[in-house]
């Protein structure tokens, strides 16, 4: 019989021995913060959690316990769930699981050092060049992705506050885990930004009570389908500053779109009512309006990923939609492919991958398979291969001709393809 009780106790005696160690060895640094990411990492690889204690060894202790920690993220705002294992008075020790695999691209009003305790992770970090300050909490700049690379269990990464440590995690596992050694939140490092591709950096957790109780009354009004709707978001857009613009698009334009069952009865289609709204915005704003629109866009794209991701359940295959979903260029996503699987061909696998995705069906979706890409055939598959080689277009288009020939003494098909589908598997 397990004895939980002993278990709750040795787990309580691990970490409050890792919060000691800490805690004596930033004290002789005299709590340099600019010290303190070294002295995080150095006891998190020192310690040996990974082998000492599980993921959900900190479940059962959490659950077993009569009073926790004082829980530092009590709304559960970042981590599924967050859970505080130690507190100090100028420190805290957190375990964040994840079960969908993304977190925002985002920098830290913290320092300390994490590492991955269960699953693996695509770490991904960037750097952004300021290139207009609309105010204190949004920005307009580059969003650049500067290094990737894949972290698996017991893997240590430090924490740096404020824009010296641009990140982003793609969890690759259900769940993963990642202990956190932190100090509590710094002034000096707000605001915290997240950053949103190409151009954005705004706080995520700026909140205007005015906007955010006008944007509820506006969403009643969207939900009710009051016809008045419209017109209340148009006098709120004559007026909105840029940032408030932003946020209020990004929490409008769902409602903006036509609804697919009035497509389908071809009512209400005369008009898109978000281009509509976007002329008030480009009146207003000028040059400024047009970085809104590619940051949709981008965000649409990620959604799309995200939404593919979660038709398929091969663990290669969520694999490699991570990748198109955080990795910027071609050799970044063959390199970590190698990484991951060192004994298959990058490209082979991603056409292999490619294949079994446009095999894959997927029920009670409006979409043609897992890969998005309707009538994906060998000929499709051959241009990706050519692609992906980087040959030039014009030597694909021969080599397809070559091969469509051959095809034909062959098999003599009824059909040949429509065309090149460059675009369309660019666009993939």
């Amino acid at each position: 019989k397990t004895n939980y009780a002993q278990i709750r106790l040795n787990f309580m005696e691990i970490f409050q021995q890792l919060g000691k160690q800490i805690e004596q060895s930033w004290r002789d640094k005299n709590y340099s913060e600019e010290l303190f990411p070294s002295v995080a990492a150095h006891a998190l690889r020192d310690f040996g959690l990974p082998e000492k204690v599980s993921a959900w060894d900190t479940v059962n202790w959490a659950l077993g316990q009569d009073v926790l920690p004082e829980q530092r993220d009590l709304s559960g705002r970042f981590g599924d769930p967050p859970i505080t294992l130690y507190n100090s008075p100028r420190f805290h020790i957190d375990i964040y699981f994840w079960l969908d695999g993304t977190t925002a691209i985002h920098q830290h009003a913290f320092c300390g050092a994490f590492q991955v305790i269960h699953g693996s992770s695509i770490h991904s970090s960037y750097e952004f060049e300021t290139k207009e300050a609309i105010n204190t909490f949004t920005e307009l700049g580059d969003i650049n992705l500067d290094h990737c690379e894949l972290l698996k269990v017991g893997d240590v990464r430090k924490i740096l506050a404020g824009r010296q440590f641009i990140h982003a995690l793609f969890h690759l596992d259900q769940p993963s885990a990642t202990i956190v050694v932190r100090t509590h939140r710094s002034p000096l490092h707000l605001p915290q930004f997240e950053y949103r591709k190409p151009y954005l950096a705004v706080d995520p957790f700026f909140d205007e009570p005015n906007l955010t109780k006008k944007m509820q009354s506006l969403s009643m009004l969207y939900k009710a389908k009051h016809p008045d709707a419209d017109i209340r978001l148009g006098e709120m857009l004559e007026k909105a500053d840029f940032q408030s613009t932003f946020t209020i698009l990004g929490n409008m334009r769902g409602f903006l779109r036509n609804n697919h069952i009035e497509q389908f009865f071809k009512v209400e289609q005369t008009e898109n009512r978000f281009d509509k709204m976007f002329e008030i915005v480009k009146k207003r704003h000028g040059k400024l309006a047009e970085m809104i629109p590619p940051i949709f866009a981008h965000y649409d794209k990620l959604q799309e990923f995200i939404s593919r991701r979660s038709y398929v359940t091969n663990p290669e295959h969520r694999f490699f939609f991570a990748l198109l979903l955080n990795v910027d260029g071609k050799e970044r996503i063959l390199s970590l492919i190698k990484e991951r699987f060192p004994e298959t061909e990058a490209i082979e696998k991603i056409l292999d991958w490619t294949t079994e995705l446009a095999q894959t069906k997927v029920m009670g979706m409006n979409v043609p398979n897992a890969l998005g890409v309707a009538n994906f055939d060998d000929f499709d598959s051959f241009i990706l291969e050519d692609m992906l080689k980087g040959v030039a277009d014009e030597e694909i288009q021969k080599n397809l001709v070559e091969e469509m020939s051959n095809q034909i003494l062959k098999k003599q098909p009824k059909t040949l393809p429509d065309g090149l589908r460059k675009l369309e598997i660019r666009q993939f």
